[in-house]
């Protein structure tokens, strides 16, 4: 059995379980044994062998709710907002140049889950598994490539693990800028 980091919460898999028999009524033909089946499908869109739905991190998770939930006519879940205000001048300054060959800086900022989920979002966006995301990692093109551990400990290799994700979402066509804020006027 593989541990997973993120496992998937209770909601998502009692979710999963509930669209996928609202799903295989209308998809799967009768006398096929319904829980073969049902790991079956969520192995093969995963990428990787299911026992269980427990087996599942939450991004995996929340991508096959959101398959099942497009298959139906469904909204799909709502993504994590994957960015904050940052109050503070220089931490502002740092989280935007932190990772940059050039960027000198004295303040070591460790990564947020903000940073997190922008990543995950990226993921997300891209079709990745967890298992490929920590395969690119560790590659010789990876931006991390001094670094043989898959975890993102500060804002500056969450930057470098972002940019290359955000381009290859604008190659593949699926890059969104976030929408422009309008400031009211007070």
């Amino acid at each position: 059995m593989i541990t997973v980091q993120n496992p998937a919460n209770r909601e998502q898999v009692v979710a999963l379980q509930t669209l996928y028999a609202m799903w295989a009524r209308h998809v799967l033909e009768a006398g096929s044994d319904p829980r073969v089946a049902r790991l079956a499908w969520a192995s093969e869109n995963v990428g990787r062998q299911i026992a269980s739905f427990s087996d599942l991190d939450r991004n995996e998770a929340r991508q096959l709710i959101d398959r099942l939930k497009g298959s139906m006519g469904q909204p799909l879940t709502p993504q994590p907002k994957p960015w904050r205000h940052i109050r503070s001048r220089e931490r502002a300054q740092a989280a935007g140049t932190e990772g940059r060959r050039d960027a000198d800086s004295a303040l070591i900022q460790m990564a947020s889950p903000d940073d997190r989920a922008r990543i995950d979002q990226a993921l997300y966006r891209l079709g990745w598994t967890r298992d490929r995301y920590e395969a690119w990692l560790r590659s010789a093109s990876s931006p991390l490539k001094e670094k043989n551990s898959t975890t993102i400990r500060t804002v500056g290799e969450a930057n470098k693990v972002w940019w290359a994700l955000k381009n290859m979402l604008k190659r593949s066509g699926n890059w969104r800028p976030a929408p422009k804020r309008v400031r009211q006027a007070v």
